[in-house]
């Protein structure tokens, strides 16, 4: 019986690959990246393509970007049964995930069916850099200090809840802005925080983009973006 390791591969640099992945990855014959639909590119794939051994096989796992649950949770089986095939040959296996294993990852969903149906594998998940951290140091901000509160939101679709976030917390960290920016813009915008946000998107990529007046963001938003509101200031 192999084993499963579940991998944070960072944001976008893999100059922010762990030692402990870097590792993993070139000693385990079995490599899953996530991809959103057949064919496409994979960002995790990008950043772990030079870390991965020469004998390793690799093979792509879609996890669809649907709200549908019953298209997740037939995707999460489908991918889960792929790998549990794989680690019961004997061969240990990664799956890689963008950012951390623990923060919004398809990856966990894996994990909780290998639990659920397949105990006797023996699996250890790896934590990354999160977006939001590489994000704050690209941008030269502090998240918080002292007692400060820090929120990381990334659904929008009750905008009552989101502005009680934004009223109780010191920072509050918008991921996945792309669905939802002019609502995000327009509560900043009520309360008269705009000044007080900067925008990141494509964190540690070739392509990355910093704005922090957020009047000259781009008409077209980025799945890679997020939003960083301090309501102390960003100095």
């Amino acid at each position: 019986m192999g084993k499963l390791y579940i991998i944070g591969v960072g944001p976008g640099d893999p100059g922010l690959l762990t030692v402990r992945a870097h590792e993993l990855l070139q000693n385990s014959r079995r490599v899953f990246i996530p991809v959103s639909g057949v064919g496409r590119d994979s960002l995790a794939l990008d950043i772990i393509q030079e870390h991965i051994s020469a004998e390793a096989s690799v093979t792509e796992l879609v996890f669809p970007m649907s709200h549908d649950r019953q298209i997740m949770e037939s995707a999460y089986r489908k991918n889960y049964l792929l790998i549990s095939s794989a680690v019961r040959t004997g061969d240990d296996a990664v799956l890689v995930t963008i950012g951390d294993p623990s923060t919004y990852s398809s990856a966990w969903q894996v994990l909780r069916l290998m639990k659920q149906h397949a105990s006797e594998v023996t699996c250890e998940v790896v934590p990354g850099i999160t977006s939001y951290t590489a994000a704050a140091a690209r941008a030269g901000i502090q998240l918080t200090q002292g007692h400060e509160s820090l929120a990381v939101v990334s659904s929008y679709s009750d905008a009552r809840k989101l502005e009680s976030i934004i009223d109780c917390a010191d920072t509050i960290v918008f991921l996945k802005t792309y669905r939802k920016r002019e609502m995000i813009l327009e509560l900043l915008r009520s309360k008269g925080l705009l000044d007080r946000c900067v925008y990141i998107s494509r964190c540690g990529h070739q392509q990355e983009t910093i704005i922090y007046d957020l009047l000259l963001l781009p008409a077209e938003s980025d799945y890679f973006s997020m939003i960083i509101l301090k309501r102390g200031g960003l100095g």
